[in-house]
């Protein structure tokens, strides 16, 4: 390791990252036994997205998957059920074990547990024994908080950084669905639906999607945050217009996006992402439309290189 960041990645540990945090919350979690509408229902009381489902050997917690909001949803198109028939979920489907998600999306596929004090940042896990959780902009927070130190990779462009963790796709997204995701955000039109984001996200395996104008202009945005609350009570929701949905479910209209060009420096969007606790921003033209996204992940997996 000779490189300023890695070197510096490698004398740091989770538990630094975790120290560095203003606090911590107990957390949250679900046996595998509970019931899918428990799963909303838990979401819903927390205000929270997602939630880590464990089950017991020895009276000791084995955490195995994270549900979120999304997985519920996505799941429920899967079964056919089609938020334009103005219907309720299946009641047989709300009241099956959780168990039967975990592993059956991308999210629930994979959990990353480890040591705190043991691990390097670099391994990006999400649980540690003692029951605390480290997400993504806790250390990209923790990274921006030591930028002296990171050297040159900070020069990296968004050119460069834009769709960089798809070269990590798995079974999920293949190498050409990769590529052209990175060249080709997933948008939709003011026009649709946010039930119409979801199956977007969902086909083409992306986190978010960009919303634009009658001119493809990007105008908003809507990713899994926006799924906060939903439960099979307010699921109908999801067929209003896209930004009257975001509007509804903001209580504001929805804010415009980060953005910034292909030869904006990480330094400067890093920042950006930091102070307004944002989770990506967009990749624009001269005209403002969407040209690529930079994701937590995708600056996580530029200091892999």
């Amino acid at each position: 390791m000779s490189s300023h960041h890695a070197r510096f990645l490698s004398s740091k540990t989770v538990a630094d990252v975790l120290d560095a945090r203003d606090q911590s919350h107990n957390l949250i979690d679900i046996h595998v036994t509970a019931t899918v509408e428990k799963v909303f229902e838990t979401l819903r009381a927390n205000d929270i997205l997602s939630v880590p489902v464990y089950r017991k050997f020895n009276n000791v917690k084995d955490y195995v998957a994270i549900i979120d909001t999304y997985d519920l949803l996505s799941t429920l198109e899967e079964k056919g059920f089609a938020v334009e028939s103005g219907s309720m979920p299946d009641t047989e489907f709300l009241t099956m074990p959780v168990a039967i998600l975990v592993g059956m999306t991308k999210s629930s596929s994979k959990l990353w547990t480890c040591d705190a004090d043991n691990d390097e940042v670099e391994a990006d896990p999400m649980q540690e024994p003692k029951g605390r959780l480290v997400s993504q902009t806790d250390v990209i927070r923790y990274l921006l908080e030591h930028h002296q130190e990171l050297g040159p990779i900070l020069n990296t462009t968004a050119g460069k950084a834009a769709g960089h963790a798809l070269q990590f796709a798995d079974e999920y997204l293949d190498t050409h669905k990769a590529c052209e995701l990175k060249l080709t955000p997933a948008s939709i039109s003011t026009s649709n639906a946010a039930w119409d984001a979801l199956r977007k996200m969902s086909s083409a395996h992306a986190s978010c999607v960009a919303i634009e104008d009658s001119n493809g202009a990007l105008v908003a945005e809507m990713s899994a945050a926006d799924l906060r609350g939903v439960n099979p009570n307010r699921i109908q929701d999801l067929n209003k217009p896209v930004l009257e949905y975001l509007k509804t479910s903001h209580g504001s209209s929805p804010k415009q996006p980060l953005s910034c060009t292909v030869d904006t420096p990480m330094s400067t969007f890093l920042i950006q992402l930091v102070q307004n606790h944002a989770h990506r921003c967009w990749m624009v033209d001269h005209d403002h439309r969407p040209i690529g996204c930079i994701s937590l992940s995708d600056i996580l997996s530029v200091f892999l290189d």
